[in-house]
């Protein structure tokens, strides 16, 4: 095999695994991304770790767990230092370590030891600022300041968790995916190191709500074609009064059967803009003679449950959530049209990236195989779960896959799901409480108990006997405080500067104090 390849690792945010034709979507356009699976690996059972982003993206860094990382919001602080970190080894093997777009690195400064940074986080330095003074902006504010359209990516009247459709404001040169694209082919052809090679790590922010559709791409999908998404009144949510609470607080039972299909419509819009950047970027590697000598991955950091069991966002262990795609090209040492059927997860891309630079390593408490060898002797493989955790004080979630079923523990209140995955892929069933299958859900939390043990964080997850899952008393989930009712939205909005003086050029939703009233006179002249 070939030693020390270029390593290009594509992210998307919060893109689902069935929005590919390459996993036998018949309605999306990806034809780019399609191209990578049919002539590298379609790896059919891909997990994430944690479904949530910075979380997520540290267990990808480092290898580790959550339960080990203790990144468990997108605002911790890793516990893993930046020396154990995919990039560190890298560094050390010779390699130019290079990221653009969404990393979502937390703290602000982690940089998880990678050599340079082109962000584009969101405008988070602005939205999560609490005075003015605290502002500040990521290389993607500065591009659409220099082209005076600071502002006007997000539509009015929608936050970055928002469900309501609407259409993007900046025309397609200006918008965030395209920026992401270019900066990338112009890194490949331009700035990355003649003398090394290279770990690039590119990240789009999108299909990641709000769900506005590029302003060129509006006509491309009919709401009406969409498929409606899985419900039934036999799954495992109508019993669980935390999952309740978690609709009521997130609102997701707003939204009308329109309002959904558009929903998704947006969202296959983006993940189709996407792919022809992903296009425009494996192009760059063959015109640069790169292709050759350049392994490729393709995945998200989470899913996105797109209105599943009467739910939306991430989180959760159901599969619209928890089930991501995962690719990967290498031409001469992947061979076309694989697809693994094994249990893959995000903790698999250090020991595949860092493999490729040095003998195997010995096991070191991360529990991730080398994808490269799963798919040259998938027989050697004994891998019978991969698990995916969330917590947040008093609510830790286990959820626990194999290829044939799916057994979801929720702490917060002991619930428990169950679904055989083989005969019902879209969850509707839960076997949970069923005498038929505890055997099955007794081996599974044998399964979980395991992990935890050898990979998680027994102290959160398991009782004092250190032999079972811990149980704690039912707490819901609290709906966040908004300055309206029927609404996450407004809250985090800014003025475009543009339309204000140099002075103002600032003012953003926080310090408006709620009300839009102050805006409209602002903007009228009035005081």
């Amino acid at each position: 095999m070939k030693t020390r390849p270029n390593l290009l690792l594509i992210f998307t945010d919060q893109q689902r695994w069935d929005t590919l034709g390459v996993y036998g979507n018949k309605i999306i356009q990806t034809p780019h991304l399609d191209r990578m699976g049919r002539d590298g690996a379609v790896f059919e059972n891909a997990i994430t770790p944690y479904p949530l982003c910075a979380p997520a993206r540290a267990c990808t860094m480092t290898g580790f767990t959550a339960g080990k990382t203790h990144v468990f919001n997108n605002e911790s602080a890793s516990a893993i230092g930046a020396d154990e970190s995919i990039a560190a080894y890298l560094s050390q093997a010779g390699y130019h370590t290079q990221a653009i777009g969404k990393m979502h690195f937390t703290p602000d400064e982690q940089t998880y030891g990678m050599d340079h940074l082109i962000l584009s986080e969101e405008m988070r330095g602005v939205r999560t600022a609490g005075s003015l003074e605290e502002i500040r902006f990521d290389d993607y504010d500065r591009y659409l300041m220099e082209h005076d359209a600071w502002g006007w990516e997000k539509p009015p009247e929608i936050g970055y968790n928002e469900l309501k459709p609407l259409v993007n404001g900046l025309p397609k040169e200006l918008h965030i995916t395209q920026w992401c694209g270019d900066r990338t082919v112009e890194w490949l052809q331009k700035e990355r190191p003649s003398d090394q090679p290279f770990f690039l790590w590119t990240s789009f922010v999108k299909p990641h709500a709000p769900f506005d559709c590029p302003s060129h791409l509006t006509d491309l999908y009919a709401p009406e074609d969409m498929p409606l998404p899985w419900v039934s009144d036999k799954d495992g949510t109508s019993k669980n009064p935390y999952i309740a609470s978690h609709r009521q607080a997130m609102e997701a039972d707003l939204y009308s059967e329109q309002a959904v299909r558009t929903n998704r419509a947006y969202y296959y819009a983006n993940i189709t803009f996407i792919d022809e950047q992903i296009g425009r970027i494996m192009q760059t590697l063959e015109d640069e003679g790169l292709a050759d000598n350049t392994l490729v991955i393709f995945t998200s950091d989470h899913g996105e449950l797109l209105g599943d069991h009467r739910l939306w966002f991430k989180n959760l262990g159901h599969e619209g959530s928890l089930h991501i795609p995962m690719l990967a090209w290498w031409p001469g040492v992947i061979a076309p049209g694989t697809r693994c059927e094994e249990l893959t997860t995000l903790l698999d891309i250090f020991p595949t990236l860092v493999n490729r630079t040095s003998e195997k390593r010995e096991p070191d408490g991360r529990s991730g195989l080398d994808l490269l060898e799963l798919l040259t002797d998938p027989s050697s493989v004994r891998r019978e779960i991969v698990c995916s955790e969330f917590y947040v004080a008093p609510n830790y979630m286990l959820h626990v896959r194999s290829k044939e079923w799916k057994y979801l523990f929720y702490q917060n209140g002991g619930c428990e799901e169950l679904y055989h995955l083989l005969n019902d892929p879209h969850e509707l069933v839960d076997l949970a409480d069923s005498p038929d299958f505890q055997d099955v859900k007794d081996e599974l939390q044998k399964a979980a108990v395991r992990w935890v043990i050898n990979y998680g964080n027994p102290e959160i997850a398991l009782d004092d006997t250190g032999s079972k899952l811990k149980v704690m008393p039912f707490r819901p989930q609290e709906a966040k405080s908004n300055p309206r009712p029927f609404s996450r939205m407004p809250w985090d909005s800014r003025v475009p500067p543009s339309l204000l003086s140099i002075e103002q050029r600032s003012w953003f939703w926080k310090e408006m104090g709620g009300d839009w009233s102050g805006i409209i006179r602002l903007l009228r002249g009035g005081k």
